[in-house]
């Protein structure tokens, strides 16, 4: 394990957790960091170099920023050995994809873990943060069957859900789907806190933009170098989104509210069947509520929706950066279900807000 960071030491954590006797060496260029992963368990033993954690290994994990991966590819090529298998976890990939299989050839299969936080650092770390969470793999015609399936396991043994995708194809799609939602986050934050008194209107602020501006609060170091890294596909993005914009500030200025309205509706049936499954028994219908962060409250809800019969299509808990609560978003299928699920939630004390239909709860 090369990074002990916040994915590095979860990975660890992970396989540490499915089978406790697995030996993981790691190395991290912040020794501090290292020896608290040495501390939480996460590794079995630290090296004085990424050398040394490679040496005899038989599966290696680059964990470490993404604009770092290319270079540790051409460090590490000779000190790895030739039947191990090696991976990353760096949310680009044309890039790390092309010097990683200059390095190891066959034996190299690009990964990228669709988890992580706004926090980092090992402390940060968590042995479920992949749990049920899309694992992508970017093989290409170079990836031996042997590498694929090995890191196919590694995902499937930390809880997670491999797919593979093209390099291009998922560097087009995560700027669309991680590296713009960031991009936009930070910059309405900063609109907001330029925005006449700052402590009052930050104040106010509502839950929704703490909750879409939650991940404004990530490591900006980091995120710089992924920016970097897929600065083409976030280009492309960043304009396509200046687009709908132009278009929206045009139809506003103008007054064609019924344009606004047309907008904004496509936009909600497109968000419930983005985090929907493709087949529904009944019209999908979004329910979320805030929810404190104490033992036996995803039990409550999964049991209430049991009771009813209710037909839970997705659900996701978005932790909160502020500590103490959480926003638990759910997809139920039927508008019936859904209604009788957000009285029963109300009943227990839960203020539910409902998307997809136009009563509100």
């Amino acid at each position: 394990m090369v990074g002990t960071g916040l994915i590095g030491g979860s990975i660890a954590l992970g396989l540490r957790r499915s089978r406790p006797s697995t030996p993981v060496v790691g190395y991290d260029t912040d020794p501090a960091s290292m020896e608290a992963a040495l501390r939480s368990g996460a590794l079995t033993a630290g090296a004085a170099s990424a050398e040394e954690a490679v040496s005899g290994a038989e599966l290696v994990v680059l964990a470490m920023p993404v604009d770092q991966i290319p270079a540790a590819c051409e460090v590490l090529a000779d000190a790895v050995a030739q039947d191990a298998i090696v991976t990353d976890v760096g949310s680009a990939k044309v890039d790390v994809v092309a010097h990683g299989e200059a390095a190891f050839g066959e034996r190299f299969a690009g990964g990228h873990p669709m988890a992580g936080s706004e926090r980092h650092g090992i402390g940060a770390a968590e042995a479920e943060l992949f749990d049920s969470a899309w694992w992508i793999l970017t093989p290409t015609q170079r990836t031996s069957h042997t590498a694929y399936q090995g890191v196919a396991r590694l995902a499937t043994r930390l809880g997670a859900k491999p797919v593979a995708v093209d390099p291009l194809v998922h560097d087009t799609l995560v700027a669309r789907l991680s590296h713009l939602p960031q991009l936009t986050a930070s910059a309405l934050v900063d609109t907001a806190a330029t925005a006449g008194d700052r402590d009052a209107l930050l104040g106010l602020a509502a839950g929704g933009f703490r909750d879409v501006t939650r991940i404004a609060a990530s490591n900006p170091d980091l995120w710089v170098a992924i920016l970097r890294s897929n600065r083409t596909a976030v280009l492309e993005a960043l304009g396509a989104l200046r687009g709908r914009l132009a278009r929206l500030e045009g139809m506003i200025e103008a007054g064609q509210w019924t344009g606004v309205r047309e907008f904004l509706d496509a936009a909600r049936r497109a968000r419930l069947d983005l985090f929907s499954k493709p087949v529904y028994v009944g019209t999908p219908v979004a329910l979320s509520t805030m929810i404190p962060d104490r033992p036996g409250v995803l039990a409550e809800v999964t049991t209430a929706a049991g009771e009813l019969g209710a037909n839970i299509e997705d659900l996701r808990i978005v932790h909160s950066s502020e500590g103490g609560k959480g926003r638990l978003e759910l997809v139920v299928a039927g508008d019936t279900s859904a209604g009788l699920l957000a009285s029963a939630l109300t009943a227990l004390g839960y203020r539910v807000e409902r998307s997809g239909v136009d009563k509100d709860v």
